[in-house]
């Protein structure tokens, strides 16, 4: 084949070739554009719902709303927990129109130094969130700035300061509760969140769509107690004085009502300032102020009389394995007078009237060592052993106080037992839920547990303890305004690894005022006291500084009761209104037995008094004498500082705002009614 020829044949190979790689080409692009134009319908027609929701969503950004927490308040209606609207304040710069106009502003609204926000805005980084919460007012004051956004949230807030921390409890700002009531009640209290759709725009600004679907958060509901603020500030501070006066490691005081089981003051002390309620949690060995419930019980079985006689082996007595001791050296002695003296040798000796099935039943009838169901987490229900797992000392020793473990809370119901008729009644903290519009959704009142004596034992062993006050061994707890019943105790302190701390003791006071128409019942314990130790020493005088505390202020909690009023303007006899049937002449009686001239009154007619006793139809006419007191100078202190002070001018305390006092309304040197309502406003 010639050269030409084979030019011709390569040249129609070639022509072929490109022909192909064309139409390859074409056919290509045929079939990415109907892949392409397929995809389209696909996605345009067929996913259109689906692809569209995902744009949609793509601009859209769901915000939690959170609810306010439910307030917390006293019997009286003051503020004890609050949550306040505050805002976290965040700056995205690149947004900003003007940066040094935003931060002037911003600065001026806030609080902040101008170079501090000037500087935040100035560098490089694309989010800045500025220090601190803010204020609705604060937040509105900066007005609506491109680039500048602020996160809503609720912070708790405390108006009464520590008064009451340990009972109340605490929020973390994570929402955690952390004990007391906060923690107990928080399902009430802490609401239901909500949520907000908002829109985001293409140049990034986060607008509310006011047509994408919200649900409103639901605000918690608000917490009424049965605590008395007035009454718990003022066993706050006797606390801590005894404390610091007696050296002790801790304490607890409690109050109720008998009649009601309400618990009107729960403060608990402990080094290391601890916020946990101790006389709720923690059990101890009560000592002698269980002895009172070994007397009710042989009363109340026949097995003894007040008058009844034992010999008290001159205060050393051999009881099989070991010997009991007592204070001093007593000879014979009756049932009232081993109770006034608390000889342990005697109740050693009374315990055995009675067999072990019965002495355990009527500590168990009081409520002592089984939970009381208090509204508070961790409540300890003590211990006490079943008869058949005692040895042969254990009826003597539970005579004395040992060998079981109470909590003080229990404790105050079981003299509020004795006080109450011998009725028990279940303590309570939480009188009232309601709802953020008002409604009442739950209301709790006086639950009777069981009557455990008989109310003529119960009047035997009130006139026994009112002798262990007045003659005993707990006379520092005496006022000469009222009669109290009570009665003393003094324990060795037990080591968390077991058996007994050397040289440590516990001491306490237990009773109630007045004593023949008992309105409060009041519990005391000092742990770990140095020096005197014993509990009429140092348990009881903390009673007598509460109760006068209490009289001073004129608390609500005591306009019950009929009040007869000296020349001094405070109480001088109460009226026998718990039990309706003792009426004036209980008056009579106890006017009779006072000696008017006291701490707290001075001297008085007592003749005159007994006269307007005895005719009844006068009663209704005594009216109280206006007694005048200066309102003292409080502005520079703290809540707690302010409102002792005026407590102890005899006025009534209610506390507006947080932090240091800035004025009293009225003002200080103004002249006030004692038992009026003193306004302390504070700097928040």
């Amino acid at each position: 084949m010639s050269g030409r020829t084979r030019r011709r044949a390569g040249s129609r190979v070639s022509d072929r070739s490109r022909k192909f790689r064309r139409m390859t080409l074409l056919g290509g692009f045929f079939l990415a554009g109907g892949a392409i134009v397929g995809r389209a319908v696909q996605l345009q027609v067929v996913e259109y719902d689906t692809w569209a929701s995902a744009a949609e969503e793509q601009h859209r950004e769901r915000l939690e709303l959170p609810p306010r927490r439910g307030a917390i308040y006293d019997r009286n209606g003051v503020p004890l927990a609050i949550s306040h609207e505050m805002y976290q304040v965040s700056v995205a710069p690149n947004e900003l129109r003007d940066r040094d106009e935003a931060a002037r502003s911003l600065s001026k609204a806030l609080g902040i130094p101008l170079a501090r926000v000037t500087s935040d805005l100035r560098g490089s980084r694309r989010w800045v969130v500025l220090p601190g919460r803010y204020s609705a007012e604060q937040r509105g004051s900066v007005g609506s700035i491109r680039g500048v956004y602020f996160e809503r949230s609720f912070e708790r807030f405390y108006p009464q300061g520590d008064a009451g921390r340990e009972l109340i409890g605490a929020v973390a700002r994570d929402g955690r509760t952390l004990g007391g009531i906060e923690q107990v009640m928080d399902s009430v209290l802490r609401g239901e969140a909500g949520w907000s759709i908002m829109r985001r725009e293409a140049d990034g600004q986060v607008q509310a769509a006011i047509s994408l679907p919200v649900v409103r958060p639901v605000d918690g509901a608000s917490v009424q107690l049965t605590i008395d603020f007035d009454m718990q500030e003022i066993a706050d501070e006797a606390l801590r004085d005894a404390m610091r006066r007696t050296g002790a490691s801790g304490g607890d005081l409690l109050i109720g009502d008998p009649r009601t089981g309400e618990v009107l003051a729960a403060v608990s002390r402990r080094r290391g300032n601890s916020r946990t309620l101790t006389a709720i949690t923690e059990p101890y060995e009560p000592g002698s102020t269980l002895k009172p419930f070994l007397v009710a019980a042989l009363l109340a079985e026949g097995r003894a009389s007040v008058d009844d006689r034992v010999y008290a082996e001159m205060g050393t007595w051999r009881d099989g394995s070991r010997t009991i001791r007592d204070t001093a050296p007593r000879g014979w002695l009756t049932v009232r007078e081993a109770l006034e003296q608390s000889s342990n040798i005697a109740f050693a000796k009374l315990s055995r009237l009675l067999s072990p099935g019965q002495q355990y039943s009527y500590l168990r009838d009081f409520g002592l060592g089984t939970a009381t169901g208090i509204e508070y987490p961790a409540e300890s229900t003590g211990l006490l052993r079943r008869p058949a797992s005692w040895s042969s000392l254990s009826q003597a020793s539970l005579a004395m106080g040992y060998e079981l473990s109470v909590t003080p809370l229990q404790m105050l119901a079981a003299f509020g037992a004795l006080a109450n008729g011998g009725v028990l009644m279940k303590p309570y903290l939480v009188k009232e839920v309601r709802s953020t519009g008002g409604r009442v959704v739950e209301t709790k009142g006086p639950e009777v547990i069981r009557r455990v004596i008989p109310e003529a034992i119960a009047d035997s062993v009130s006139g026994l303890l009112q002798g262990v006050v007045a003659e005993g061994t707990a006379t520092r707890a005496s006022l000469a305004t009222f009669a109290v019943a009570g009665k003393t105790g003094t324990s060795r302190r037990v080591l968390p690894s077991g058996g007994y701390a050397a040289g440590a003791y516990t001491s306490t006071f237990a009773g109630w005022f007045p004593a023949e128409a008992p309105t409060i019942v009041i519990f005391v314990k000092l742990d770990e006291p140095r020096g005197d130790y014993y509990g009429g020493l140092t348990a009881a005088p903390v009673t007598r500084e509460t109760l006068h505390g209490i009289l001073a202020a004129r608390t609500g909690t005591l306009d019950g009761r009929s009040l007869l009023i000296t020349r001094s303007g405070m109480p001088a006899v109460a009226a026998a209104v718990a039990r309706p049937s003792q009426g004036v002449e209980s008056l009579s009686s106890v006017a009779r037995g006072m000696e008017l001239p006291g701490s707290l009154l001075p001297p008085v007619n007592e003749p005159e008094v007994i006269d307007l006793l005895n005719r009844p139809q006068a009663v209704a006419e005594v009216k109280e004498e206006t007694v005048k007191v200066a309102v003292p100078p409080l502005a520079g202190l703290s809540v707690r500082e302010a409102a002792r002070l005026g407590h102890e001018a005899g006025l009534a305390v209610k506390v507006r705002g947080s932090g240091k006092i800035v004025r009293t309304e009225p003002v200080a040197g103004s002249t006030m009614e004692r038992g009026s309502t003193l306004t302390l406003v504070a700097a928040q």
